[in-house]
Order: structure tokens, then sequence, then C-alpha cells
């Protein structure tokens, strides 16, 4: 039985703990013993200890990139080094897998003076001074590296040097179980929250607070949409996570309100924050958007698309690469609040003609969690036979 250390730098459950949630849970437990590294308990440890996972908290420190050239956030890296070189030594794993350029400094010395093989996951694309770094870290420390989309990968290969042979894409899953069509008989939660008209279409975005994540255009999208119906609402949900390592993240959600205040979209655009309901919240969209400016991935377009929910998204994000074809779902220009506008205009005349009817169920089958957990099981076998 092979042991493979997870490290994971945050408590807060974002999409790419979600995913390595869904990979633990399904990994075979007959060949691989996981285990994961926290520094401190949170949601995310909690759902992955219900698992029966092993896990284990090192209080390392969480640090912005930026900020290592200060002399006590660099002292704090060696300080993490360090914790991470002794649980290496005494634990001598057979894999490391982590997703984060500040994991693999931490474990750099670590895996050479051990030859411990890395898997690196890249799940968003990666900013300048990042990327330089991972490249050169790369280099010597990671066998293989894993991105969510072809998009990333493609970004990978223009920006870094000598990793191109490095490099696999294993598209995510979703869960059809959860993420399933409305049923006779179903509570429409939201619906009942807002205590809505039944004549009143709802429009929602999910996604934590990120400028990336392009609320304002969706803000801006349904200020357009709001000046021709009056039978729509909107809803955002989602909360502002890793607000203690980024506080912009923290700014960012100010502004957010600010935008919906100055668009005077009080009484027409609700905020809910992060809930665990999220396939009974699904479910009780009629319109999913996605406006996300950059996305390695964007998880929620399979749950939308596994709820029988149209979607509106932009056209560049990474999960539209298999299901930008499928009936239902509208490509929009990122960063164009007309173009998503008049895509969510088509989407609800899309849904107002009962046009739509159970999405392709042979394509969401390619994208389960099970092929995401078999396939990442190959790899792993391939970086130890080495």
């Amino acid at each position: 039985m092979k042991t493979i250390v997870f490290i994971n730098l945050y408590p807060e459950m974002g999409g790419g703990e979600y995913a390595l949630y869904n990979l633990l849970k399904r990994i075979d437990r007959n060949r691989i013993r996981p285990v994961m590294l926290f520094n401190q308990p949170g949601p995310f440890i909690d759902k992955v200890g219900k698992l029966g996972v092993e896990t284990v908290i090192l209080r390392y420190h969480n640090v912005m990139l930026s900020k290592l050239v200060y002399p006590h956030h660099f002292w704090h890296l060696i300080q993490s080094s360090r914790l991470m070189y002794r649980y290496i030594q005494q634990n001598k794993p057979d894999v490391i897998h982590c997703s984060d350029v500040l994991a693999l400094l931490y474990i750099a010395y670590a895996v050479l003076r051990f030859h411990i093989p890395v898997v690196y996951n890249v799940i968003f694309f990666y900013e300048w001074q990042r990327m330089i770094l991972f490249n050169v870290l790369a280099l010597f420390l990671v066998k293989r590296i894993v991105t969510n989309s072809q998009a990333v990968k493609n970004d990978l290969l223009r920006r870094t040097v000598f990793l191109s042979r490095k490099i696999d894409t294993v598209y995510q899953g979703v869960d059809t179980e959860l993420f399933r069509p409305s049923r006779d008989g179903d509570v429409n939660v939201l619906r009942k929250e807002l205590k809505l008209d039944p004549k009143v279409k709802l429009v929602g975005m999910v996604g934590r607070y990120d400028p990336s994540k392009g609320h304002k255009v969706f803000l801006h999208a349904a200020s357009h949409v709001l000046k021709k119906r009056s039978d729509v609402k909107f809803v955002l949900i989602g909360g502002v996570l890793f607000g203690d390592v980024f506080p912009f993240f923290r700014r960012y959600y100010d502004d957010v309100l600010n935008y919906h205040r100055e668009l005077r979209l009080e009484e027409k655009v609700i905020f809910l924050p992060h809930r665990g309901d999220m396939p009974e919240v699904m479910r009780s969209l009629d319109v999913f958007v996605l406006p996300s400016l950059n996305e390695g991935f964007g998880l929620v377009i399979l749950e939308a698309l596994a709820s029988n929910v149209p979607i509106v998204a932009s056209r560049t994000i990474g999960a539209m690469e298999v299901v930008g074809d499928t009936e239902g779902v509208f490509a929009a220009e990122p960063g164009d609040p007309m173009s998503f506008a008049e895509k969510i205009d088509q989407a609800l005349e899309y849904v107002q003609n009962k046009l739509y009817h159970t999405f392709n169920s042979a394509k969401l089958s390619q994208l389960t969690w099970a092929e995401y957990s078999r396939k990442m099981e190959q790899l792993y076998e391939t970086v130890v036979k080495r």
C-alpha cells in the first residue's frame, strides 16, 4: 500500500478543496493510504475526517508570495519548511500531492533530500510572478503536473519552459446523485425562502468573492435585463474565503456591495451567504450564470448542467471545453455585461418557451468523480514506478 500525503493550505471549502474531497472520497483505500495535512481546524478538515481519512495538523504559516520579501514572513517560511521536513523525514510518504507554490517552497528541501515524487495541481491561471517561481520549482521538484482544463494546460505550455512533458489534463467531475433535475415533490428552497411569486424567474450566480469571478459583470448585466423585464429576480450566493491570508478579497466584497447600491439594485438583486445545501439551491434556479473573467474549470457549470438548469457562462471558462456545445448552455464574452445581458435574455426565453429537456446524460457520464479518481490513481502509479 502506498502512502500519499495531500497538502492543503486552507481549511475552508473552495472549488479546489471540493475536488480534492471527492478524490479522497473515492480513492481506492486497498491500494492507497491518503493522509491530509492542514495547518488549522476548519470545515474542510471536518469533512475529510468524516471520510475516515487520516488528518494531521502542522502549524505552518500561510502568506501571500509577494510578502516573502519581508524578513518576518521569510522567517515564517523557514519555520514552516522545518516543520514539513521533520514530518516527511519521519513518515517517508511515497507521493506528495499539492496545489500551491507556497507548499512547494515548504517541501522543497525534504523532497530533494528524500527523493519524494510530487504531483502538483494547477487549477487556475497564474500571474507572471507566480508562474516564474512555479516554473523554477517544478523543474526540480515536480514529477507530474495536472491541470483541470486544456485552457490551463495551454497557458502553462505558452508561459513556461521545459515542463511540457510533465503536464496532463484531468477534467473534474460531478456527483449526479446530489446534483440532479427537480422531481415532483421537491421543495424549491430559494423560492420558499425568498417568498417569490411563481411567475418570477430566478437567475443566480454562485461563487466566492474574488475579482476574477466577475460579480460586477453579473450586477451590470442584471441592471440591463431589469430595464426590460420585471418578472426576474437575481441572486448572488457565496462568501469571502481565505480572507485572513488575502485581505483584498474582503475589500473586493465591499466594493461589490457598493456597486450594487450604485446601480440601485437593492430590491432586485439579493445577496446570500455561502451555504451547505447547494444541490437544492441549484435546482431552485431558472438560469445559472458564471461570469468569471478567467476560470480554470468552473465546477459549478457541471453542477448546473446535472441539475438541468440553463447556463450562461464566459466562453473562456475551462468547463466550456466539454459542455459548451450542449443545448441550454449560452456562451457570453468574458467581462462584457451587455453580452451577458443578451445571453441571460435568451436563456430566460428558453425557459419561458419550455424548450429545454433533460441534458445529455451521456456527456455527464464521462465527467464523474469516479472517473476523475481512476485517472488520478493511474497518474500516482506512474510517478511511484519511476
